[in-house]
């Protein structure tokens, strides 16, 4: 029986250009974190109902994880889930992204029009939005829709700062703000209108000022609120309920956190408000504002500490900060000598914390000599985390990279020569005609597949199949589809390393030809070639030089040629 004649839908046009349903996923967003209440208009289960409801119309997407980013802002892009989701988009496993709206994806429209013109046209996907009804695959990519709600969306949230700074600077100059981030020894009255004592921290805070007064170290302050397991103020407030969630280890006292309490007049019984300022409608994020700018309203509520003691402490503090001020002036163009040629480019091998570079006098030196080393952050500064000093003396790395460094070129000179031989050879010439008769098998496949698919929807619309019949057999052929797409991914990636690496071209020996004549480390020579220094217990080194994974691809390709020609 002759087929009917049929119009060509977008559906079947999507999955003739796609070849393949797409692995999707839903992301949704929220500002401001909410409870998932029913009543709630914009609540995050609201716009992940109606993203499923469309991947649920669209047979081509196949949902696989839905990202929800509860209370964080959408003028950063630094959210927690939305990392999650770009490090499995990167990883494959998303190639389709479906979001309510593009407010929900992001308001900075320079930053969201990078991602959507840029960064995901690059990486293959496929995005999707909604109540845009935009669709990236379906985009001629000249649509101005796109870039004008971008900046309609970023207009929006400045308006929103814009009204939401001026209202709480209106409540500061009334005397009516109260901040929700209680300073650690203080709760909130029964009315919660004002800020009273908390019995069991506000104790700890006095004999903090206490302890510094009496000339106590801040790092033998830090040893004693541990031995006393006094609770750290992010322990606190995870105690009585006004901070949840994960990502905090709430390990102990940390350094900042003492000083922050020793500076904040807030425990004299003062309100301070504006010691820093945030307004995206200024393109201000985050501003440290200088005390003359503070707006403080004294006696506001009960001190902890007396204004005389709490000046001492202030008092104690800067005349610290000025002496080591002044010690470093003296010694700043010494210190400035010595310099640190792998910063940024250092670890400890065991515990994988930077390694600290400090300067220090050689002891007992009349001539006022001075030397530097490395040592193991955590050893130095980490108080809940153990390891070994790893100290190693710069100028013994010096000379241990340098040696490393005319090794690998050694090596890269050998390989180079052998590739030589290698390059046309009948080893090399076999290796690439299988790999491309491999290709071509599987694009073949691939394509059989791709039209019985196509041609599977077709029965679908027409009544051919009933919807039972075509799940069963679209999966079938997506699981066929997907493994011969990865073999042949595979393969493609095999010969476009095996070209790479026979080529003369090959970056790793370009490399070590380029730095094959230094005779001494230098920061240009250092940036070149290094990508990371490992040092281990007892001075000993592991060096991973740029290019490593040519260098690997190149030692595998020359042994399968070689074993070719035997």
């Amino acid at each position: 029986m002759a087929r009917k004649s049929r119009k060509v839908t977008v559906e079947q046009s999507i999955i003739q250009t796609s070849e393949t349903s797409f692995p999707t996923a839903i992301y949704a967003r929220l500002s401001v974190e909410n409870s998932g209440k029913s009543e709630e208009k914009d609540v995050i289960q609201n716009q992940i109902d109606i993203c499923k409801e469309y991947v649920k119309s669209c047979p081509y997407l196949n949902l696989v994880e839905v990202y929800a980013d509860n209370g964080h802002t959408g003028t950063v892009f630094d959210r927690p889930e939305f990392n999650r989701l770009m490090s499995d988009i990167r990883s494959g496993k998303i190639k389709c992204l479906v979001v309510r709206d593009l407010s929900r994806f992001g308001r900075d429209y320079i930053e969201t029009g990078t991602y959507l013109e840029r960064v995901f046209p690059q990486i293959g996907l496929r995005f999707i939005s909604v109540k845009e009804h935009f669709d990236s695959l379906d985009s001629d990519g000249d649509s101005l829709i796109i870039p004008l709600q971008n900046m309609i969306n970023a207009l929006y949230s400045k308006d929103i700062s814009r009204k939401v700074s001026t209202a709480l600077h209106a409540k500061i100059a009334e005397g009516t703000y109260k901040s929700g981030n209680l300073p650690y020894g203080y709760r909130w009255n029964k009315s919660h209108d004002n800020m009273i004592p908390d019995e069991l921290t506000a104790p700890i805070v006095q004999k903090i000022f206490t302890w510094k007064m009496e000339g106590v170290s801040n790092s033998e302050i830090l040893n004693r609120l541990d031995d006393m397991n006094a609770p750290n103020p992010e322990q606190r407030k995870r105690e009585v309920g006004t901070r949840t969630g994960d990502g905090c280890t709430c390990k102990g006292w940390a350094c900042s956190t003492l000083y922050g309490i020793l500076s904040n007049p807030q425990y004299v019984g003062d309100a301070v408000h504006g010691r820093a300022e945030r307004a995206i409608y200024k393109g201000i994020k985050y501003a440290a504002k200088d005390k003359s700018d503070w707006i403080i309203y004294p006696n506001t509520h009960e001190a902890l500490v007396s204004r005389e003691d709490f000046q001492k402490v202030q008092d104690i503090m800067s005349a610290a900060s000025s002496y080591r001020q002044e010690h470093m002036q003296k010694t700043a163009e010494i210190r400035a000598s010595l310099v640190n040629l792998f910063d940024g480019k250092i670890v400890c091998a065991d515990c994988g914390g930077k390694m600290y570079y400090h300067r220090r006098r050689v002891d007992k030196s009349k001539n006022g000599d001075w030397y530097a080393h490395y040592e193991c952050s955590t050893h130095v500064s980490k108080r809940y985390e153990k390891c070994s000093a790893h100290h190693l003396k710069q100028a013994t790395l010096e000379t241990k990279v340098l040696e490393a460094i005319k090794l690998q070129v050694q090596t890269a000179l050998d390989y180079d020569k052998l590739l030589t031989k290698l390059r046309g050879s009948s080893g090399e010439k076999s290796i690439r005609d299988e790999m491309n008769a491999k290709i071509n098998s599987l694009t073949l496949k691939l394509g059989g597949i791709s039209k019985k698919r196509a041609r599977l929807y077709e029965d679908f619309t027409d009544g051919i199949l009933n919807g039972e019949e075509y799940a069963y057999a679209k999966k079938a052929f997506d699981s066929e589809y997907s493994d011969l797409s990865r073999r042949l991914n595979e393969v493609i990636q095999r010969r476009n390393s095996f070209s790479e690496a026979m080529s003369e071209e090959n970056r790793w020996i370009k490399l070590m030809k380029s730095v094959s004549t230094a005779t001494r480390l230098t920061q240009e020579l250092v940036d070149e070639s290094i990508e990371l220094i490992k040092v281990h217990e007892g001075g000993d080194i592991e060096l991973t030089m740029k290019y490593r994974d040519i260098y690997e691809l190149t030692v595998q390709s020359i042994k399968d040629v070689q074993e070719v020609m035997k």
